[in-house]
């Protein structure tokens, strides 16, 4: 088969994170549910502390947190032992029916989404959503997002596949039901460092979203209303932290991947492989989509 004349030598399909990507911006709603649900239990949990696992499977996101010295230490403090493995039963138990009233009050649809989705749509290319949600968590945000103006082809979870972030199951369950390949056409959009780790596992391109997702935790509003050095800190060292995790492109939100997408599709074409890469300063910026040189 000549690849330069097949449906193949372009993107083909597209894979979005939920919150932070395409929903919720500033990845707002899982944060307060961790926080709820340790409170719940006596222990201060600070939104730092709480969005450093972000991106993972949620029972691994709270294992994680249980994990941290500091947190096991205030969760003996509070409850009298040092938290073990049976705990994580009982507290995602309590965590799901939880996170999924927050998220619903969590569903607004970042700016440029509809555009972006519209245009792929034209183009052909399919959506698919991967998360560390549960299924139970999610079920009723698909329609709100549908009634905001988000519609994905495919929502896979984790307890779908059996194992999250970064393991690439969610991408393959997604490439298998969709019936699209192969994985080097697929392009992987997220906010954390565990949607890149999961778009290189599954040989995809990687795009990683900074402005709206998790690294800067900050809503539209808070961002438009900071003064321009503390909005300037706080972008320049969400972008280093995704940037040392090597995704192919970065991007302030969603509202600027169809360049992305443009250039990929070109990449693709060329006969070029999506191979893990690792970035080299300095990072020039151009209509809101950061490169770089490869090493």
């Amino acid at each position: 088969m000549n690849l330069k004349n097949s449906c193949r030598s372009r993107v083909r399909a597209v894979i979005f994170d939920i919150s932070g990507t395409v929903l919720d911006f500033g990845c707002r709603g899982p944060v307060t549910a961790f926080v709820q649900l340790f409170a719940h239990h006596g222990v201060t949990l600070s939104v730092a502390e709480a969005r450093r696992p972000m991106g993972t499977h949620k029972r691994d996101h709270i294992w994680t947190l249980l994990g941290d010295p500091a947190i096991s230490a205030r969760w003996e403090a509070a409850n009298g032992c040092r938290p073990k493995p049976a705990l994580l039963e009982q507290l995602c138990a309590e965590f799901a029916p939880l996170q999924a009233e927050v998220v619903r009050e969590h569903c607004d649809l970042i700016p440029g989404v509809p555009e972006v989705v519209d245009e792929l749509r034209r183009r052909k290319i399919k959506i698919a959503n991967t998360t560390g949600y549960e299924s139970c968590m999610i079920k009723d945000l698909i329609p709100l997002a549908a009634q905001a103006g988000y519609v994905s082809d495919l929502w896979v979870c984790s307890d779908q596949v059996g194992k999250g972030r970064p393991a690439p199951w969610m991408i393959f369950h997604a490439a298998r039901e969709l019936d699209v390949y192969p994985p080097c056409t697929f392009v992987k959009v997220g906010d954390t460092a565990a949607d890149v780790a999961e778009g290189h596992a599954a040989g995809a391109w990687v795009v990683a979203v900074i402005c709206s997702g998790n690294e800067v935790g900050c809503s539209a509003t808070e961002l438009a209303t900071m003064n321009t050095s503390e909005r300037e800190a706080k972008i320049s060292a969400a972008h280093a932290r995704l940037a040392a995790c090597g995704p192919h492109y970065l991007i302030e939100t969603v509202a600027d991947l169809m360049p992305v997408i443009d250039a990929i599709s070109e990449r693709i074409h060329r006969g070029e492989m999506p191979a893990p890469a690792k970035w080299a300063l300095p990072i020039t910026v151009e209509g809101g989509i950061y490169s770089g040189s490869l090493r």
